[in-house]
C-alpha cells in the first residue's frame, strides 16, 4: 500500500479542530440561557422573628440566675443611701401601715406644711432631696409613701368571698324530688343560687388610699396642708383633697397623671422579665433612665432597686399600676365644688422630656385654666435630676399662696 502523506494528515487534523470550534461557538440564532433556579425556601430557624430568640434568651437567663447569685430568700443588705433614708422616717402604725419621712426646719416653727405623695415606684426616697431644700426654706415637709409604694408595708390581700354551693351539688346531694316538695311546702323555688358578692375594694384604689393619707395627716398633725401630688398618685391625691377640703391649703402637681406613669410597671408583671430586670442592676438602672430620670445615677438606681426587691414591694408596684383610674379627668374635678375652685393650683411640667409629654402637659394646662403652668428642665422624675429647680417652686408657690390667703398656720 502507498505510504500515507504527512501534509494531508496534518490537513485534515487542522480541519477536524476547526469543525469543533465552530460546533462550541454559539449560532447567532441560539435560544437564551436558562433562568437561574428559584431560591430555596427559608428554613424554620431563618423565618423565625427575632423577639422569639430574645425570649428564649431571657428565658434562659432566668433559669440560670438563680443558680449564678443569691438566694432572693437571704436577707439582702441594703444600700447606704436606703438605709439613711430608712433611718430619718417610720411606718405609722395604721391600717394600713404607711411610710412617712418629715424634715423639719432647723429653728422656729414652720410657717408652712406640705405633704408629697410620690408616683408609683418613686416612693419618698426620690424626694429626700426635695425635702431637705423645703425645710432649708423654713417649711415643714412630709413625704408619704402610698399603701404598697416604696418603703410602706404591703397591705393585706382583700378576703375572697365565701364558697356558694352549687344549685347542681345540692340536687344531687336532696334528690330532684326534694324540689317538689319545697315548692308545695313553702310555695319556693328551690336550689336559686344566691347572687355573688361585690368583690372588696382594692387597698391600691385611689379611694381607698385617700382614706389612708387622711388618717396619716390626722396622726402626723401636720394638717392643713400644701399638697404635692407627684405622677401616678394624682387620682388618691385629689380624692384626699375632695373628701377633706379644710386640710389642703393648695394643690401642685409634678408631672402628675391619671394613666400615663413614668414608671413601666408592665415589665414586671410579666413573671420572666421582670424578675431578670430586678436581678441585674445595669437592667433596672437603664429601665429608670429610659423612663423616669435620664441622669439617675448608679448608686440612686441601685437604692430603688432594693426598694422594689422588698417583701411585696413589687406586687404593690403592680397593684397600684392596675388599679390606676385612667377616665378621671381634671376638668370636671376642678369644677365639682366650691371649695375645690378656690384651690391655688400650679403644675409643674417637664419641658424637656418628649415632644409626646409636652403635648399631655397642654392638655393638663387646658383643662386647668386658672393654674399657674411651669415648665421645668428635669425629666419624668424631676426630684431626682431637678430637684433645686422644683423645690424653690414649689416654696415661691407655697408661700405667695398664704400671703393671698392671708393666713399662717400655727
Amino acid at each position: 500500500m502507498p505510504a500515507s502523506d504527512p501534509s494531508a494528515a496534518t490537513a485534515a487534523a487542522a480541519a477536524a479542530a476547526a469543525d469543533a470550534a465552530s460546533d462550541e461557538a454559539v449560532p447567532p440564532h441560539a435560544p437564551p440561557p436558562r433562568p437561574p433556579p428559584p431560591p430555596r425556601p427559608l428554613s424554620l430557624a431563618s423565618a423565625l422573628p427575632f423577639w422569639f430568640y430574645l425570649a428564649a434568651a431571657v428565658s434562659l437567663l432566668a433559669i440560670l440566675l438563680p443558680r449564678i447569685s443569691p438566694s432572693s430568700s437571704s436577707p439582702a443588705r441594703l444600700p447606704p443611701l436606703l438605709r439613711e433614708h430608712l433611718s430619718s422616717g417610720s411606718v405609722l402604725k395604721l391600717d394600713p401601715g404607711l411610710f412617712a419621712v418629715t424634715s423639719r426646719p432647723a429653728g422656729g416653727s414652720p410657717a408652712h406644711r406640705v405633704l408629697i405623695l410620690p408616683g408609683l415606684a418613686a416612693g419618698s426616697f426620690s424626694f429626700r432631696h426635695v425635702l431637705s431644700a423645703l425645710s432649708s426654706r423654713g417649711i415643714l415637709a412630709v413625704a408619704l409613701d402610698l399603701p404598697g409604694q416604696g418603703l410602706s408595708p404591703s397591705p393585706p390581700a382583700a378576703a375572697a368571698p365565701p364558697a356558694r354551693a352549687s344549685a347542681l351539688r345540692e340536687i344531687m346531694d336532696r334528690g330532684i324530688f326534694h324540689a317538689f316538695e319545697h315548692l308545695v311546702q313553702t310555695g319556693e323555688v328551690p336550689y336559686q343560687e344566691e347572687p355573688a358578692a361585690p368583690p372588696a375594694p382594692s387597698p391600691h384604689a385611689p379611694a381607698e388610699s385617700a382614706d389612708a393619707v387622711a388618717r396619716a395627716v390626722e396622726a402626723l398633725g401636720v394638717g392643713p396642708v400644701h399638697l404635692v401630688i407627684h405622677d401616678s398618685s394624682l387620682a388618691a391625691g385629689i380624692a384626699f383633697a375632695s373628701a377633706n377640703p379644710g386640710a389642703v391649703r393648695s394643690v401642685t402637681l409634678v408631672d402628675a397623671t391619671a394613666s400615663l406613669p413614668a414608671f413601666p410597671a408592665a415589665v414586671f408583671d410579666v413573671p420572666v422579665l421582670g424578675r431578670l430586670v430586678l436581678r441585674v442592676p445595669a437592667l433596672f438602672r437603664g429601665l429608670v433612665r429610659l423612663c423616669c430620670a435620664r441622669g439617675m445615677g448608679a448608686e440612686e438606681a441601685e437604692a430603688h432597686r432594693a426598694a422594689m426587691r422588698g417583701e411585696g414591694r413589687t406586687h404593690g408596684v403592680i397593684e397600684g399600676w392596675k388599679a390606676m383610674n385612667h377616665s378621671f379627668q381634671l376638668g370636671e374635678w376642678r369644677g365639682s365644688s366650691e371649695e375645690v375652685r378656690r384651690l391655688p393650683m400650679m403644675v409643674l411640667w417637664s419641658g424637656t422630656w418628649s415632644d409626646m409629654w409636652i403635648d399631655e402637659g397642654k392638655k393638663v394646662a387646658a383643662a386647668l385654666p386658672d393654674a399657674k403652668f411651669v415648665y421645668h428642665s428635669g425629666g419624668r422624675w424631676p426630684q431626682e435630676d431637678a430637684y433645686e429647680e422644683i423645690s424653690g417652686l414649689i416654696a415661691e408657690f407655697v408661700t405667695s399662696s398664704e400671703e393671698a390667703g392671708g393666713g399662717r398656720i400655727e
